[in-house]
C-alpha cells in the first residue's frame, strides 16, 4: 500500500479543502457580479454617405458620427466628428441631403437639419451645427428615412415615418427646406406584421418617381411634387413580416424583410422594366435553417466589375455578397460582420466601396 508522509498528506488536503470551498463559493455567485454601467458604442441604425471619402452613422445612443476612409497607414474608418440629437433620442435617420448637409430624425414631430460651412483661408468644411429644424404634425411619426431627390430642376428631401407618411420637403432658393406634400401611404390592406405596424423604412428614387418600402408590406411608386401613386403592390401575398428596406439600380429593385418559416425567403430581386415590380427571384439567407424566423436587416445593390451585385445583412451577424445575373440572385460569399445583429449597410458614391456599420464601422471593396 502506498504511503504519503504527514507532511504532503496535509498539503493535499488543504489544497482540496481550499479546491472544493473555491467550487462552492463559485456555485453561490451569480454569473457576472460586476454590473455595467454602460457600452462604448451603440447599435448602428442608419448610415448615409456625404461624399466619397465621408459618411455619416447615426445610432441608438443619439449620436451621428462623420467617419473619413482610411489613408493608406491607417487601419479603418476614422471618426472625424460627433454631433448629439437634441432630443437625445435614438438616430432612426440619417440623409445626405449635399456634401454639407445632412438631415437626421429627431422627435416624433421634427427633423434636424445639419449644415457646415466651408472655411474660405483652408477650404475645409467646420463643424456640423443644427441649422434648421423641420416642424410636422406628431401624427406622421418619427422619421424612419430619408433621401434627397432632384425632379424636373427641383431640389426635394423626402423622408419616410413610422405612422405610414411620406413628406416631400421642398428646398427654397436660400437652402431652407418647406413642406410641399404630405402622402398617406399606408396600405388599404391588412399589414403584413401582427403588430400593425406602417413604419416606411424604405425609400429609392426611380424614374422621377418616389418607390416606398412599407413594414405594412407594400411597395408604392409616388410621383413628384403631387405625390399621386403611381402603383402599388404586395412584396409578397404571404408575407407575415414587412418591410426593412429597398435598394434600386437601373429597373432592378431589391427588398430586405424578415423571413418566417423555413419557405420563406428574407430578400426579394423586382424587375422593374415594365414599369411596375415583377417578382424576379427570392433567396433566403441564412446559416442556421431551423430558425423559426431569419431578420435580414438591409440589402442594397451596386454595380459591380462585370455587372450588377449585392449585400445583405442578417441577424446571424453576417454580411452576403452575390452577382445578380438573368434576374437571379446567386451568393458568392460571406462574411461574419458582427458579433451579434444585422448591420446597416451604405454604397459609396463611386459604387466601389461599401460602408457596414453595427457596433464597428468596416469598409468593403465592391471592385
Amino acid at each position: 500500500m502506498m504511503r504519503v508522509a504527514p507532511g504532503l498528506w496535509r498539503r493535499w488536503a488543504v489544497v482540496a479543502i481550499a479546491v472544493v470551498s473555491s467550487t462552492m463559493l463559485a456555485d453561490a455567485r451569480s454569473a457576472q457580479t460586476i454590473q455595467p454601467a454602460g457600452v462604448t458604442l451603440a447599435f448602428a441604425q442608419t448610415m448615409s454617405w456625404l461624399d466619397k471619402s465621408h459618411f455619416a452613422v447615426g445610432r441608438w445612443d443619439g449620436v451621428i458620427s462623420i467617419f473619413r476612409i482610411p489613408h493608406a497607414d491607417e487601419s479603418g474608418p476614422v471618426v472625424t466628428e460627433a454631433m448629439a440629437l437634441p432630443s437625445g433620442r435614438g438616430v432612426e435617420m440619417v440623409a445626405a441631403v449635399d456634401d454639407s448637409t445632412i438631415a437626421s430624425s429627431d422627435t416624433a414631430d421634427s427633423i434636424v437639419i445639419w449644415h457646415r460651412k466651408t472655411d474660405p483661408a483652408s477650404n475645409r468644411g467646420r463643424s456640423f451645427e443644427i441649422s434648421e429644424r423641420l416642424s410636422y404634425d406628431a401624427k406622421y411619426g418619427t422619421a424612419n428615412s430619408g433621401l434627397a431627390a432632384t425632379v424636373s430642376g427641383r431640389d426635394y428631401l423626402v423622408t419616410g415615418h413610422e405612422n405610414g407618411f411620406v413628406l416631400y420637403w421642398s428646398k427654397m432658393p436660400d437652402g431652407a427646406f418647406k413642406l410641399a406634400k404630405v402622402i398617406d401611404d399606408k396600405s388599404p390592406a391588412a399589414p403584413a406584421n401582427p403588430w400593425g405596424l406602417r413604419n416606411v423604412r424604405g425609400l429609392a428614387f426611380w424614374r422621377n418617381l418616389i418607390l416606398t418600402g412599407s413594414e405594412d408590406g407594400d411597395i408604392a411608386a409616388l410621383s413628384v411634387p403631387d405625390g399621386g401613386e403611381v402603383f402599388r403592390v404586395r412584396y409578397n401575398d404571404k408575407a407575415q413580416r414587412g418591410i426593412n428596406n429597398i435598394s434600386v439600380l437601373g429597373d432592378l429593385l431589391l427588398v430586405a424583410n424578415c423571413a418566417v418559416g423555413l419557405t420563406d425567403k428574407n430578400v426579394w430581386l423586382f424587375d422593374l422594366s415594365s414599369g411596375k415590380p415583377v417578382l424576379s427571384d427570392a433567396e433566403n439567407l441564412a446559416v442556421d435553417l431551423t430558425k423559426s424566423q431569419v431578420f435580414d436587416f438591409d440589402a442594397v445593390l451596386a454595380e459591380g466589375e462585370s455587372g450588377p451585385i449585392f449585400f445583405s445583412s442578417t441577424e446571424e451577424g453576417l454580411l452576403w455578397e452575390g452577382d445578380v445575373s438573368r434576374g437571379r440572385l446567386i451568393v458568392t460569399g460571406v462574411t461574419k460582420s458582427s458579433p451579434e445583429g444585422g448591420s446597416v449597410i451604405a454604397v459609396g458614391p463611386d459604387d466601389d466601396l461599401i460602408a457596414v456599420a453595427t457596433y464597428a464601422i468596416r469598409l468593403f471593396k465592391t471592385k
